[in-house]
C-alpha cells in the first residue's frame, strides 16, 4: 500500500501541483468544518494519515509541514485538535527522532503567529480560544541549555501574562510550570488529558472554607459555597456523617504528631492539652460554637483559655493548627490537585479555594 508519507518527497514543496495538492486543499477546508480524522480525502487516505505524514516530515524540520500544522492547529474540530497534539509532541521532543531544529521551528513559528498582528482583535480572540499557541511560543525545549535566543520575546510574555489573569483557563495551563513568562517543557499526555476549561472559585474567609470545599466537591453543588455556618455545623453533626468524630481525631492526632517530632509541649499549655478529652473542649469552642476558629492560633488560645507569650508557644500553636488542617483534609478526602479529581481544592495556608471545570457544580 502506498501511504501519504511515501508520496511526498522532502525535497519538493507539499503545495506543488501534483496528486497531493488537492488532498492538502481538502485538509485545509476540512479543518474549518466538521471533518473527522477518519474521513477520506481525495486519494482515499484519511485526514489522520495526512496529518501523520506532515508530522513525519516535520520531525526533520521540514518547514512547510510545520507551517501547515500550525495553520491547521488554529482551526476547530478534530483536525485542529490532532494538529495541536502533534505540535506539542514536537515541542516536547518526546520521540528520539525529533530534531532540536524542528522543535525550535515550531516555537519560532508560534511566536510569529502570536505577535505579527498584535493589535488585531481577531488575533487576540484566536489566542483566547487557542492558548496552546502561547504554550508552543514560550516553552523551554530540551537542547536549549547554553544557547542564545531561547527566551520568549517580551510581546509573547505580555500575552501570556494577560491570559494568565483570565478567570477561566485550561487545566493544563495550571499544571504546566510557568515562570517569568516561560513554560517548562510540556508533557504532551498531560496537555491532552487536561484540555478542559476550569475556573477558580474564591471561598469566604470565615473559617469554614475547608468544610465548604469538602461538601461542595463531594456533592458537586454550589449550595455549600454560600451556606451559613449553622447549616455547615448541622451537616458536620449529622450522625450518619461522623464528621465531628473526624475533627476531634484530627485534633488529638495533631498533638501526638507534634510530640512525636520532638517538639516539647510548652509548659503554659500543659494543663490544657493534658486534660482528658481536650479535643472535645477545642471542638466545642471552635466548631460547635459556630465560630469556626479551629485553624487559627488565636482560636485555640480562646478555646484553651491560654495565651502564647513566647516564640516557642506561638510556633507550637502555628504548627498545631497547620497539622489539624492537614489531618482533616485527609480525613475528609478533599482532592488537592487535578491528578485526583477534575474539581479540587487549592489551599493557601489554612484557607481553601476551589478549582473546578465550568458547570462542574450544579
Amino acid at each position: 500500500m502506498i501511504t501519504p508519507t511515501m508520496k511526498i518527497s522532502r525535497d519538493r514543496s507539499i503545495y506543488s501541483e501534483s496528486e497531493h495538492n488537492p488532498a492538502i486543499d481538502c485538509l485545509l477546508n476540512g479543518a474549518t468544518s466538521s471533518m473527522k480524522l477518519e474521513d477520506k480525502l481525495n486519494d482515499d487516505s484519511t485526514a489522520q494519515e495526512y496529518l501523520d505524514m506532515l508530522f513525519s516530515l516535520a520531525k526533520g524540520d521540514h518547514q512547510e509541514s510545520i507551517e501547515l500544522l500550525l495553520n491547521l492547529a488554529l482551526s476547530e474540530g478534530e483536525v485542529a485538535s490532532y494538529a495541536q497534539d502533534l505540535l506539542c509532541t514536537l515541542i516536547a521532543r518526546e520521540k528520539d527522532d525529533i530534531s532540536y531544529k524542528a522543535a525550535c521551528s515550531v516555537r519560532s513559528g508560534s511566536q510569529v503567529l502570536a505577535t505579527q498582528f498584535s493589535s488585531s482583535l481577531i488575533t487576540d480572540e484566536i489566542l483566547d480560544t487557542h492558548p496552546k499557541l502561547l504554550l508552543f511560543a514560550a516553552s523551554k525545549i530540551t537542547g536549549d541549555e547554553g544557547k542564545a535566543d531561547t527566551i520568549p520575546p517580551l510581546l509573547v510574555k505580555s500575552k501570556i501574562q494577560s491570559f494568565d489573569t483570565k478567570p477561566i483557563k485550561p487545566q493544563w495551563w495550571l499544571d504546566t510550570k510557568l515562570e517569568d513568562g516561560q513554560f517548562a517543557t510540556p508533557n504532551p499526555a498531560v496537555v491532552k488529558d487536561k484540555d478542559y476549561l476550569v475556573e477558580k472559585i474564591i471561598l469566604p474567609d470565615d473559617g469554614a472554607c475547608q468544610f465548604r470545599a469538602a461538601f461542595a466537591l463531594k456533592h458537586k453543588t454550589k449550595h455549600w459555597l454560600t451556606a451559613d455556618k449553622a447549616e455547615i455545623l448541622n451537616e458536620i453533626e449529622k450522625p450518619t456523617n461522623c464528621y465531628d468524630s473526624m475533627i476531634k481525631k484530627s485534633i488529638s492526632d495533631a498533638l501526638t504528631q507534634i510530640i512525636g517530632t520532638g517538639f516539647k509541649l510548652p509548659h503554659t499549655f500543659e494543663s490544657a492539652f493534658n486534660e482528658q478529652d481536650f479535643e472535645d473542649t477545642i471542638y466545642n469552642k471552635t466548631i460547635k460554637s459556630r465560630d469556626f476558629t479551629l485553624y487559627s492560633p488565636s482560636g485555640i488560645e480562646s478555646a484553651i483559655d491560654k495565651s502564647a507569650s513566647t516564640k516557642q508557644e506561638s510556633e507550637f500553636l502555628e504548627l498545631f493548627t497547620d497539622i489539624v488542617g492537614q489531618n482533616l483534609a485527609a480525613s475528609l478526602e478533599i482532592p488537592l490537585s487535578s491528578q485526583n479529581s477534575q474539581g479540587y481544592a487549592l489551599p493557601t495556608g489554612n484557607h481553601y479555594n476551589l478549582i473546578v471545570p465550568i458547570d462542574y457544580l450544579k
